[in-house]
């Protein structure tokens, strides 16, 4: 019973993780999206495919650990930067088909991970560059991972929408 209660609070957490960044957009305009601001100076725009990119990572993560456990995992190909965000698209990319992506995916991995018995303690060895030392990561691990990332760039959301409504609407030219 407590593995059971184990599992559903730390996937109920994660599940909760889309509406939070719904939330966190909601009734913006499309043009706001755009605006920059955080920790990492990204759009609000950038964040949010960040977002989505970082549990789509850690779902295939997460998969590796469920169907061997133990098994090495190289995610050192994840630069997330501007770069990196320019290349893929995510500066211009609309945010709807991200957040259907993500609140799917969380639905998928809900149901594997309910009848993956002992699920949560399966484990990946986690390798972040090329000839670095790896990492034991539990699933549990890296579902609260993900929600205290989510977190900490919702946090950069709030404080970019915060700054822009200080600054008043923009005049157009």
């Amino acid at each position: 019973m407590a593995q059971r209660t184990a599992q559903t609070q730390a996937v109920r957490a994660w599940l909760a993780v889309p509406a939070r960044i719904e939330r966190a957009v909601q009734n913006l305009p499309e043009r706001a999206l755009d605006r920059r601001g955080g920790s990492e100076g990204w759009s609000i725009r950038e964040t949010v495919h960040h977002l989505v990119e970082a549990n789509l990572v850690a779902s295939n993560i997460m998969l590796a650990a469920l169907a061997k456990s133990g098994a090495t995992y190289d995610w050192s190909w994840v630069m997330p930067d501007g770069v990196w965000m320019r290349r893929v698209g995510y500066t211009t990319a609309p945010v709807g088909p991200a957040l259907s992506l993500l609140r799917a995916l969380g639905e998928f991995f809900a149901a594997v991970l309910s009848s993956a018995t002992g699920g949560l303690e399966r484990h990946v060895r986690l390798l972040d560059a090329p000839g670095a030392a790896t990492y034991k990561r539990t699933v549990k691990q890296i579902l609260a991972q993900e929600v205290a990332h989510a977190g900490k760039h919702l946090r950069d959301i709030a404080a970019t929408r915060a700054a822009s409504a200080k600054r008043g609407p923009r005049r157009r030219r």
